[in-house]
């Protein structure tokens, strides 16, 4: 019944969008949505009208919706406004825009990928499948292997019947058919990570919990890093991330090899291949593409030269950056110069200092207005402009109001009459003293007269 209140007007998913007369599969939701999130499946945009990107996001976020209602109708696909409801956004935590999360029967999933329809999509279709697919066929596998450079996976080899949970798993029985195993390994339940063509087993030896280890491994070489998901890969790694920026025109899913930043990205990828079969580099360090180099620009309070490379410790909030000119840079340039950050021998900028914080307010209120500017000129216009002017407005008639009075306005005419005898009396009084002569001018022994 509840649910039947809340979303009545979109029973046949037959909602305008922005006022068009565009056919939707987009649910509007309201504060009403925290009743019912527990129930089923919900792929839920949180955004903001002034935000820019989500404005670039809202025709995505349709085609998405279109998507899903064809290949996954059970999942419901939804967007709510927080500046509306801001109940919302406190209940669940969303503290940046756009947010989108998956709800598995109120098991919430923070979607940090990348913005695209069909990287959402299939997101949201894994999200709402099984927890664990049990994998039998060596052609799926193999299938599944060529697309694990952007989609790592575990195979769980087991000869039971044991779930997990919490992480995208595969159950993989006759495991001999899948991976090579040499005569030593004992590979009944043991977990591997397949990515980027290859695979890792999990060796409790080395010091880390099956969770962490899943954490830190269930990332690609480079994933493409972007604001929603740049916290998660610090946080899972616990590692530096060494970030690379390209040149704002290029399409970071599709590089072209010959510009300079396809050429900086394969020399990239190279270095990180190589501190990946370097222990030390790879305790350290976790490589990443940046989708979108304000992240950068902002880390450096300035505007980097692009392509480009930097180091971030978004614990500490410190970051290093390489001396020579990134068309310069080599891999083993690059390896050592991760070699001399992991051993200190690199000045570390940035930080959490009060100087560094006030500056950093200062720029990041700086680049604010003037996004707000750039995306909704008219609006910011507005909402500085209306207070400026009202603010303009009571100066001015403070400045230039005369508070002078004129004496009429206090005394009276009688009053002024009264007051000019007194001192008409006042000044003959002073004349008659003056007149007087001296006392010794005076004869002591002359009669006063009576």
């Amino acid at each position: 019944m509840l649910f039947f209140a809340l979303f009545v007007c979109a029973a046949s998913l037959d909602l305008t969008y922005a006022g068009s007369k565009i056919p939707t599969a987009v649910l509007e939701l309201n504060d009403k949505f925290l009743d019912v999130m527990n129930e089923g499946f919900w792929f839920i945009e949180a955004y903001a009208p002034w935000c820019g990107h989500c404005k670039r996001l809202a025709p995505t976020w349709e085609h998405v919706g279109h998507a899903l209602a064809d290949q996954s109708p059970n999942v419901h696909v939804g967007k709510i406004d927080c500046t509306r409801f801001p109940s919302v956004a406190s209940a669940l935590k969303v503290h940046g825009y756009p947010t989108i999360i998956f709800f598995r029967n109120g098991v919430q999933i923070p979607y940090e990928g990348e913005r695209k329809k069909e990287t959402m999509v299939d997101f949201a279709i894994k999200s709402a499948g099984p927890v664990i697919s049990q994998l039998t066929s060596t052609p799926v596998f193999h299938e599944m292997k060529k697309a694990s450079s952007k989609d790592p996976f575990f195979i769980f080899f087991t000869s039971s019947e044991q779930l997990f949970t919490e992480v995208k798993f595969f159950i993989a029985r006759f495991s001999s058919n899948f991976l090579p195993f040499t005569e030593n390994e004992q590979f009944s339940e043991r977990i591997a990570v397949i990515k980027d063509g290859t695979h890792f087993f999990y060796d409790p030896g080395q010091g880390l919990t099956l969770t962490d280890w899943i954490q830190a491994e269930r990332w690609p070489l480079i994933p493409i890093v972007s604001a929603a998901n740049i916290y998660s890969l610090s946080k899972s790694t616990q590692k530096k991330l060494v970030l690379m920026l390209a040149d704002p025109g290029e399409i970071i899913e599709n590089l072209d090899k010959n510009s300079e930043s396809g050429k900086f990205f394969s020399m990239f990828k190279k270095a990180a291949e190589l501190s990946r079969k370097d222990q030390m580099l790879k305790s350290h360090f976790q490589f990443g593409l940046l989708d979108d180099n304000s992240i950068g620009n902002n880390v450096v309070m300035g505007q980097m030269k692009t392509p480009n490379l930097l180091v971030l410790n978004l614990t500490s909030y410190e970051f290093y950056v390489s001396e020579d000119s990134p068309d310069k840079m080599t891999e083993q340039s690059v390896g050592t110069f991760l070699r001399n950050v992991a051993s200190g021998n690199v000045t570390v900028q940035g930080g959490r200092s009060w100087p560094t914080r006030i500056r950093r307010m200062v720029y990041d209120v700086t680049t604010n207005v003037y996004d707000m500017f750039y995306h909704q000129p008219i609006l910011t216009t507005c909402l500085f402009g209306v207070p400026l002017a009202f603010f303009s407005i009571i100066g001015y008639s403070v400045c230039s109001t005369d508070f002078s009075v004129e004496r009429e306005e206090i005394y009276s005419d009688e009053e002024d009459e009264l007051s000019q005898g007194e001192q008409d009396y006042t000044d003959r009084g002073e004349d008659s003293e003056a007149e007087l002569p001296p006392n010794d001018q005076i004869d002591s022994g002359h009669p006063k007269a009576e």
